[in-house]
């Protein structure tokens, strides 16, 4: 299914979030499966003239949704809403059918912080996506039902007469066990090595944190006197930071936990040996004999 992604209702949101959000929509579709077209794609053919009627047109309105499916060849329309009010945003996305822009499916949330508004996004993507499929493509086949076996009927129960004496089992005997001695984990000696491997992996994951923060202030910085060159590049390093970040955080919690977990494990079992001496009249003996742990 091929989806454009139109400029979005963004009232009051800088360009730099708006940017982050359509690509994030981009990369959110195209995980889905679905075939994405940009509309910056789209109007770099067409002529100044048009292209500035197109942009203009109110994509609430069904003319102009088909008018972008037409020119996009696109079967879905989709445009995403960032409004900032007095307490966050109003964030969410609207799907229409291409060809007559009619509104298929629609999922805002207000009151959305700007840290959350990807998340929110995506979210709001989890609901509009599988309505829009089914709307389009209808539901999925059902799965196969196997037939059902048909009922057995019980077997008949057994007479007094028919049960055999039931046998006598000899107990086994008793065996007497040595008390265990508890003795120092085995596990504990090596709870240092995942630990210190997190706090390394956390290190890292700070380092890019501070990396993916630095480009985020660069575009938040950014005026209409002094302009980012390059903004994609400066996204798209951001959002690579910010996964790097996401994932060495994650396994370095993971580290530490383990380190904690191997710390507190019970002790191991107590090994058993039993010393012996000989003497003789050249000299004498001593040794161990037994299990080791």
């Amino acid at each position: 299914m091929s989806v454009l992604i139109a400029p979005p209702d963004a009232t009051g949101a800088p360009s730099h979030i708006v940017e982050f959000a359509q690509e994030h929509l981009a990369e959110q579709l195209e995980s889905r499966g679905m075939r994405v077209i940009r509309i910056e794609n789209v109007t770099r053919k067409l002529p100044v003239s048009r292209r500035r009627t197109l942009l203009r047109c109110k994509r609430t309105e069904a003319p102009c949704l088909q008018w972008l499916g037409t020119v996009s060849k696109a079967e879905v329309v989709l445009v995403a809403e960032l409004v900032l009010g007095t307490s966050g945003y109003r964030a969410g996305v609207r799907a229409y059918a291409a060809k007559d822009g009619a509104l298929i499916s629609k999922n805002l949330v207000a009151d959305v912080p700007e840290d959350k508004l990807l998340d929110t996004l995506t979210q709001t993507l989890d609901v509009v996506a599988p309505d829009t499929q089914r709307a389009l493509r209808g539901l999925p086949p059902a799965p196969p039902i196997d037939d059902v076996p048909p009922p057995t009927r019980p077997a008949p129960r057994p007479s007094v007469q028919d049960v055999p004496p039931p046998t006598v089992v000899a107990a086994p005997p008793l065996v007497e066990t040595a008390p265990v001695v508890a003795t120092k984990s085995s596990a504990r000696r090596w709870a240092w090595l995942p630990a210190a491997g997190g706090v390394a992996l956390a290190g890292v994951g700070t380092v890019f944190y501070l990396k993916a923060k630095d480009r985020y202030d660069t575009l938040e910085q950014a005026t209409v006197d002094a302009p980012v060159r390059d903004s994609k590049a400066l996204v798209s390093e951001g959002k690579q930071a910010q996964t790097v970040s996401r994932v060495t955080l994650g396994l370095g919690a993971a580290g530490l936990i383990a380190g904690a977990v191997m710390f507190l494990w019970p002790d191991d079992p107590p090994a058993q040996a039993t010393p012996s001496v000989a003497v003789s009249s050249g000299g004498a003996m001593v040794g161990l004999s037994g299990t080791w742990p």
